[in-house]
């Protein structure tokens, strides 16, 4: 799917921030905008959809049409972030307050 922000940036959808930002400047270096307008404004608008975690999770239950329970992804959040562990009540105000 060519709107999908992990297809788009070549990256496994369990990538974490650190290989996200690197995949987004290689591929910002390879297709640079002066160059490719197009191409790079897609890999700017997937790096936007991925950047953090926060708005990672934002995208999977909004906006990719995966079904994902939040106990789901509070998980993964917690297993994913060791050193930035986001209380429940910041991700479900985050998540369910911006619909």
């Amino acid at each position: 799917m060519v709107n999908d922000p992990y297809f788009v940036l070549e990256v496994p959808a369990d990538a974490d921030d650190g290989a996200i930002r690197r995949k987004y400047l290689e591929l910002v270096r390879r297709f640079p905008p002066e160059q490719n307008p197009e191409r790079f404004a897609a890999i700017r608008a997937a790096y936007e959809a991925l950047k953090d975690v926060n708005t990672r999770v934002r995208h999977r239950l909004f906006e990719c049409g995966r079904r994902e329970t939040i106990d789901t992804l509070i998980e993964e959040l917690a297993c994913r972030s060791p050193r930035r562990r986001v209380p429940l009540e910041t991700l479900l105000q985050t998540v369910l307050g911006r619909r």
